[in-house]
């Protein structure tokens, strides 16, 4: 079997996509992954991110390779929560304060900063909808953050995105009074909750 053809077998159990990292986690070359995309074989996605553009066509995926510390954030985490029904034009990201990206870097992302403390509230993991893992916040403290920048969030994502809540079965509002109280917009939330509820 050829450094290849392990590739292929790595791309094939990864939904169609491998990275430099990955590569080297197995023994063998990068040079192998520049030759197959030389020859049209594999595509890059991003740096150090490859693809089989026959099988993978996942944005959110392939950035979250690129910004492994970057949270999926606003609009981006409302859409990957079923919240929302259209696909956001630009993906929003947010990181910690001491992230070194520059959102020009990437004009798929705007990027956010945020102290570390706050910046780790929330995180889980949820498919995208080509089947990968990425990070996102959890709905509770999503919604708290789009109020919080709701002059970024335009008025019909945000009331839908709060009727989606107040059906949801699985919906935690003692979590979300208690991050609308850290994020301190307790009282917009509890009046949403009290018309919706």
């Amino acid at each position: 079997m050829t450094q290849a053809d392990i590739i292929w077998r790595f791309i094939r159990e990864h939904h169609g996509q491998v990275t430099i990292a990955d590569v080297e986690s197995i023994g063998l070359s990068k040079k192998v992954l520049y030759r197959m995309a030389q020859a049209n074989q594999i595509e890059k996605l991003d740096p150090g991110v490859f693809i089989d553009p026959k099988e993978f066509g996942d944005n959110l995926a392939g950035l979250q390779y690129r910004f492994p510390k970057g949270i999926y954030f606003k609009d981006t985490a409302l859409f990957l929560h079923g919240m929302i029904d259209r696909t956001p034009e630009i993906y929003e990201m947010n990181f910690p304060m001491s992230n070194p990206h520059s959102a020009s870097q990437n004009t798929q992302v705007k990027m956010y900063r945020q102290i570390e403390r706050l910046y780790s509230i929330g995180i889980e993991k949820v498919k995208s909808p080509g089947g990968h893992l990425v990070k996102t916040y959890n709905i509770e403290r999503t919604l708290c953050d789009i109020i919080r920048k709701r002059d970024h969030t335009d008025a019909e994502t945000l009331g839908q995105a709060m009727r989606n809540y107040a059906v949801m079965p699985k919906k935690n509002l003692l979590r979300l009074i208690e991050y609308a109280d850290l994020f301190k917009v307790k009282e917009e939330i509890e009046n949403y909750m009290a018309v919706l509820l």
